[in-house]
C-alpha cells in the first residue's frame, strides 16, 4: 500500500428531520453559507495557528479542535466555523480515547497508526459523541461540525457482516441524532458515500475528498484520477444533487502547489461540475489561497 495517504483514505432511509423545517430554525447567516446557489469559498486547516483575518474571509472554515486561535474573531466575518469530529474512529492521544469504555474499541486502522476504529453500535461511543465530544466542541465556539470517518462503519460491516451487523444503521442514527439534538448547527459530511442517501436530510454539505486527484503509484505525490473513478464518485454523489434544495458539494483535491497550472485546471474542472473546490497539500497544515488564474481542465 502506498505510504502517501490523504488524511482519510476511505471507500467509496431511516427517520430524518424535514430539511425545510431544519433550515427554517437556523440563523440566517448559517443558512446563507449553505444556500447551494452562490460559489462557496471554503478551507480546511488542521494546524494550530493561522491568520484569523484570512480565515474570516471564507464562507466555510473547518478546523481541528486543537486550533489555538480565536473562533469568535473568525466567525465575526462571513465564515461558518466547523470543528472536526471523527465518527468511526478515535485517535489514541485524544481525551475521548482516554475516557472511553474499552469495550467500544476495535482494531487499529493500519493506514493511520495511533488511530483505533470504534464500534459505533456501543452505547459508550454514542454517549461519548453526543454527551461529551460535541458539547465540548460547541463550548469552544464552533458553530458546526465536519463529520469524518463515516465510511468506516459500512466498510467494517461489508467486510465482516456477521461480526459488524448493524454498524451502518448505527452510523446513520448517530448523524440523525446530532441533527435532531442540535438543529441550529451546520453539519458537513466527509464522503460517507455508502450512507449518503440516508444522510441527505440531515446534512448541510458533503465533502468529495480526492475526487479528481489520487496518490501516485510511488507514493510521492498526486496524479489525476482516471475518468472511470471520477464518474463512479459522481454517481455516488447523486443523492446530494437531487435533494431539494441540493446539498452543496465541497471538493477537496491534493496537488503539488508549485504546479500552478495544474491547480488552476483542478479548480476549473470542479467548478464546471458545479462543485465548490479547495486544492491543498495532503497534511492540510496550510491555508492555501486559490491562485488568480483562468482555470480549466
Amino acid at each position: 500500500m502506498s505510504s502517501l495517504l490523504t488524511r482519510r483514505t476511505v471507500l467509496g432511509g431511516g427517520a430524518g428531520v424535514a430539511v425545510s423545517s431544519l433550515l427554517a430554525r437556523r440563523p440566517a447567516a448559517a443558512r446563507a453559507a449553505f444556500d447551494g446557489e452562490s460559489p462557496l469559498r471554503w478551507v480546511v486547516f488542521y494546524g494550530q495557528t493561522a491568520n484569523e483575518d484570512v480565515l474570516a474571509g471564507y464562507d466555510i472554515v473547518i478546523l481541528d479542535p486543537a486550533f489555538k486561535g480565536s473562533l469568535a474573531r473568525i466567525g465575526m466575518g462571513r465564515a461558518s466555523v466547523c470543528g472536526y469530529l471523527s465518527i468511526g474512529e478515535v485517535r489514541t492521544g485524544s481525551p475521548a480515547f482516554a475516557s472511553l469504555d474499552r469495550a467500544a474499541l476495535l482494531e487499529e486502522n493500519p493506514d493511520w497508526p495511533g488511530t483505533r476504529r470504534v464500534d459505533v453500535r456501543h452505547p459508550a461511543w454514542r454517549a461519548s459523541l453526543l454527551d461529551e465530544q460535541i458539547p465540548s466542541l460547541l463550548s469552544l465556539g464552533f458553530k458546526g461540525l465536519m463529520l469524518d470517518t463515516l465510511d468506516t462503519p459500512p466498510y467494517l460491516e461489508e467486510t465482516n457482516p456477521d461480526r459488524y451487523k448493524g454498524m451502518t444503521d448505527a452510523a446513520v442514527d448517530i448523524v440523525q441524532s446530532i441533527r435532531k439534538r442540535w438543529p441550529e448547527i451546520s453539519i458537513i459530511a466527509n464522503r460517507g458515500y455508502a450512507i449518503l442517501p440516508r444522510l441527505v436530510e440531515s446534512i448541510d454539505a458533503v465533502i468529495a475528498e480526492s475526487l479528481l486527484t489520487t496518490p501516485n503509484s510511488a507514493g510521492t505525490g498526486f496524479v489525476l484520477a482516471d475518468g472511470q473513478s471520477v464518474e463512479f464518485q459522481l454517481r455516488l454523489l447523486e443523492p446530494a444533487r437531487t435533494r431539494h434544495p441540493a446539498v452543496p458539494i465541497l471538493t477537496l483535491d491534493y496537488w503539488d502547489l508549485a504546479d500552478r497550472d495544474g491547480v488552476c485546471r483542478i479548480y476549473g474542472r470542479e467548478r464546471a461540475l458545479g462543485h465548490h473546490p479547495y486544492v491543498a497539500t495532503r497534511l492540510l497544515d496550510r491555508v492555501v489561497p486559490q491562485p488568480a488564474c483562468e482555470a480549466r481542465i
